[in-house]
Parts: structure tokens; C-alpha cells; sequence
């Protein structure tokens, strides 16, 4: 879905030294779900039987309604999809966005994956808006430890529980040491 009005909207691949981000579409579904129907993969998710088809591909219509897009990462060593991640929530006031709904194939858990991915698609938010958020269940401890690594920091936890990080574009994930 492209939205003129959102500079996300016309993102429709990244890359890193490793992976190649590439706009999902509805010819993805039986590779990402190879990859989500994986139960291990949502053991500390809020949505904890996520793994299940019924269940993925309500996330993966989600996905393709995202105004903001999705992208399906993929390990160009291996041309293997190994996960997915998007932007989303975008708004103009405050100039901001949302990264998450990020998902990785076990094996890519502990290794730079996650953060080569985030770290792309934090240089290319912060060229469009000044502030990103991450929200994070707030069981699912390995995530909050991986977006605090960026140098996100707690900003609050919504009505739902939720745990939201925040990072702008002056104290940058550039800057930081741990990353």
C-alpha cells in the first residue's frame, strides 16, 4: 500500500554488508513462515503462539497493510530468507516512526543480524524523521536488550503494557560505542 504522504512508503529495499531488506509481497508468505513457524522464535513474545499458520498470517496481512511497508531480510551469503522487520506508525508531529514487528530465524539470535538490519534502517529513518521508537513486550528481554544496544532508552510503557524505547537523531546509534 503506498501513501504518498509517508516517506516510508517508497522504501522498497535496504542493504547492508550482509543482508538484503527487500519490500515484502504476497510471494513471501511460505518463506517467512518457514522462519516464523518456528515456535521458538516467539517464546518471549507477547503473542507467544505466533508460529501458528492461522496466527502468521494474520501478522503477514498486517505486514502487507502496512503503510509504511515491510521487508523480508535475506542472507545474501546463503539466498535465504532469514526473517522480517518493518517501519511503521509513521507521524509528522511529533517527526517520528516505529521499527519493529522483527522477527530473525533462531540461528541469526546472538549474531550482528539484528543489529546490521537496525542500524540501516536507522540511518535511513533518521534521513527522513528526528525521533524513533521501538515498542517491545515487556517479557521479551532479549529484544530490550538488543534496542537498548542500539542506545535506545526507556521513554515509557503504554496503557497496554507495552515497553517503548526511544532514540533520536542527536544521540544517535553512531555514537555509541556498544554498536
Amino acid at each position: 500500500m503506498l501513501d504518498s504522504s509517508n516517506p516510508f512508503s517508497k522504501i522498497r529495499s535496504l542493504q547492508t554488508a550482509h543482508y538484503d531488506l527487500l519490500h515484502t509481497t504476497l510471494n513471501d508468505f511460505e518463506s517467512l513462515f518457514s522462519v516464523a513457524g518456528d515456535p521458538a522464535v516467539w517464546v518471549q513474545h507477547p503473542e507467544r503462539d505466533r508460529w501458528r499458520r492461522d496466527k502468521f498470517e494474520r501478522f503477514f496481512k498486517a505486514a502487507l497493510d502496512n503503510p509504511s511497508g515491510c521487508f523480508t531480510v535475506i542472507d545474501r551469503a546463503k539466498s535465504q530468507v532469514i526473517g522480517s522487520t518493518r517501519y511503521y506508525g509513521f507521524q509528522e508531529s511529533p517527526l517520528s516512526v516505529r521499527i519493529g514487528y522483527t522477527f530473525f530465524a533462531c540461528e541469526y539470535w546472538g549474531a550482528s543480524a539484528n543489529r546490521e538490519v537496525k542500524k540501516v534502517m536507522l540511518a535511513e529513518a533518521f534521513s527522513l524523521v528526528d525521533l524513533v521508537f521501538f515498542d517491545v513486550g515487556a517479557t521479551n528481554y532479549r529484544s530490550r536488550a538488543a534496542v537498548e544496544k542500539l542506545g535506545a532508552r526507556l521513554s515509557h510503557v503504554d496503557d497496554s503494557g507495552t515497553v517503548v524505547y526511544a532514540l533520536d537523531s542527536k544521540s544517535s546509534f553512531l555514537e555509541n560505542p556498544q554498536t
